[in-house]
């Protein structure tokens, strides 16, 4: 049997643990090269459900500095994120949008904005059946409306075998759509 004073003792351990568990952690790293120096800070907040990371590299060389900055919030059905990039000329771009957990899956709507300030519609949809068999599909659509590029993936199992396909359009004349990396975790 535990002694009263020991079984105080880790009482009280525990209910001063339990705070310090559900703080926010920020993580930072640093890159320092022949031609390059950079960080990678990343705050993650799992109460409030929110994750944030900030990166900067800079040219030794030049001087010049690149940056990004990526925001994700959850949601009760999903997460919205928010991204920013500048390059080294000072021209940025951004994308935020919305994905939504569906059964089996998830949706994504968002908006893109290219350095020269044009602006993107995007969508996507992500699905998985249990058995091996995910659909995937993107598209890239301009500010009418029109779609200027899209892709679709379909893998499907069956006798041990694995059939992928994948069909990918693009508009005539469309030059390739703006990609930025959402944040992941």
């Amino acid at each position: 049997m535990i002694k009263p004073r020991m079984m105080l003792a880790t009482l009280t351990a525990l209910a001063l643990a339990l705070p310090v568990a559900a703080q926010e952690k920020t993580r930072t790293k640093t890159y320092e090269g022949p031609n390059v120096a950079g960080s990678t800070t990343t705050t993650v907040d799992r109460d409030a459900g929110t994750a944030s990371r900030t990166r900067e590299a800079t040219n030794l060389a030049t001087g010049n500095t690149a940056s990004s900055s990526a925001l994700r919030q959850r949601t009760e059905t999903g997460a919205m994120i928010d991204v920013t990039q500048t390059g080294p000329r000072g021209k940025s771009r951004e994308l935020s949008g919305e994905r939504t957990r569906t059964e089996g899956g998830s949706t994504f709507t968002g908006t893109a904005t290219g350095r020269g300030g044009e602006t993107y519609g995007l969508a996507g949809s992500r699905s998985r059946d249990g058995q091996g068999n995910s659909q995937a599909s993107q598209s890239v659509s301009n500010s009418a409306g029109e779609v200027l590029a899209a892709r679709d993936r379909t893998t499907t199992r069956s006798d041990g075998q694995v059939s992928r396909n994948v069909t990918k359009t693009r508009a005539p004349g469309t030059k390739r759509p703006p990609r930025i990396r959402r944040p992941r975790g």
